[in-house]
C-alpha cells in the first residue's frame, strides 16, 4: 500500500467546524471531503472522522488542494477539498492503516523475528 493509494470506505463522515461532510476517499496521508463551499487552500483544520461502525478519530490537517465548481465536472470528484493529515495520534494512524488494508484486501505485513 502506497501513501498515494485512495480508498472509498463506505459511509465515512468528516465532522469539521460544526458541519458533517461526506468523505469521498481516504488515504494514508489524508482524505477528500465533499463540500459545496470548499475551504481555502492552506487553511489548518481540526476534524473528526466518523466511520460507519461507530469508530471515530480526531486529528488536525491542512487543506492541500481545492476542487472548485470550475474543475469538479471534469475531475470525477465532487466539489470539495483534499485535506492532508498533519497531526494524529500514532495508535489512530495505525488503526486507519488497518482499515485501509482491510478495504484493499491486503494482508497485514508480517514482521520477521529479531
Amino acid at each position: 500500500m502506497r501513501s498515494t493509494d485512495r480508498f472509498s470506505l463506505g459511509d465515512v463522515q468528516c465532522l469539521m467546524g460544526g458541519h458533517t461532510l461526506r468523505v469521498a476517499n481516504l488515504s494514508l496521508g489524508g482524505f477528500f471531503v465533499a463540500c459545496e463551499a470548499p475551504l481555502p487552500e492552506g487553511q489548518s483544520v481540526a476534524f473528526e472522522l466518523a466511520f460507519e461502525d461507530g469508530w471515530r478519530v480526531s486529528a488536525i490537517g491542512r487543506v492541500a488542494w481545492v476542487n472548485g465548481p470550475e474543475v469538479a465536472p471534469g475531475s470525477g470528484l465532487p466539489i470539495g477539498c483534499g485535506v492532508l493529515i498533519t497531526k494524529i495520534a500514532f495508535q489512530d494512524k495505525l488503526a486507519i492503516i488497518e482499515r485501509l488494508r482491510r478495504a484493499s484486501g491486503l494482508a497485514p505485513e508480517r514482521r520477521s523475528p529479531s
